[in-house]
């Protein structure tokens, strides 16, 4: 399948002060949910379209299909280049 822009949102920005403890950079938090499975969402390309609503070191909290099952994975956008957006799993079982 492929990404659904309803089951995306963004939950809130999350403030990393500097060494100095004044304000640094934000990284938002977004969910999403979808019937996908962890092989779909990987793949290359699959949240290029919301590639201008997501940041390196944005993290996403995504409910996804196992084999019908639901199953919940941590992501981190580790690039974002020319459009194209980057996922790492966080977590793994």
């Amino acid at each position: 399948m492929a990404f659904n822009a309803k089951g995306f949102k963004t939950l809130t920005h999350i403030g990393t002060p500097d060494v100095n403890g004044a304000a640094g950079t934000n990284v938002a938090l977004h969910a999403y949910v979808t019937n996908d499975d962890t092989a779909a969402v990987i793949t290359a390309g699959y949240f290029n379209s919301i590639a201008t609503r997501l940041k390196k070191g944005d993290i996403i909290l995504m409910s996804l299909d196992n084999d019908g099952a639901p199953m919940l994975r941590n992501y981190l956008v580790t690039a974002i280049a020319a459009g194209v957006v980057t996922i790492a799993a966080q977590n793994v079982a």
